[in-house]
């Protein structure tokens, strides 16, 4: 009966996790090419580096950013190149799924890099 028990704990748990993995999270960080957060050229990104466009935090984490099931077209994602979005979507390991985005400091907006 113990191990009973014990099994149909760790199969609700399973559960539990999964339905909570496919929640969609929020996250703040930056638009810019994998090539560049993997060599940490964050503030001056070339264009030709932006394929594939990642997700990079200021934690230093980069996510790969899938545009399935959601509001985010790929022109909105490359006009927000090199910009500070607060992204929303399911988190699955180094992926997220957007289903929408902000850009934080839009177009014609300054900004300064500490240099």
């Amino acid at each position: 009966m113990d191990k009973v028990v014990r099994m149909l704990i760790v199969g609700v748990l399973a559960l539990w996790s999964a339905a909570f993995a496919s929640e969609p999270v929020q996250i703040k960080g930056r638009i810019v090419g994998e090539r560049c957060a993997l060599e940490g050229k964050i503030g001056d990104c070339f264009l030709a580096w932006a394929n594939p466009m990642v997700l990079w935090t200021e934690d230093g984490d980069t996510y790969r950013i899938a545009l399935e099931g959601g509001d985010v077209e790929q022109v909105a994602l490359d006009k927000a190149f090199g910009r500070e979005v607060l992204m929303e979507g399911i988190v699955e390991g180094d992926l997220i799924k957007a289903v929408k985005f902000t850009a934080l400091n839009p177009p014609g907006k300054k900004e300064f890099f500490k240099g």
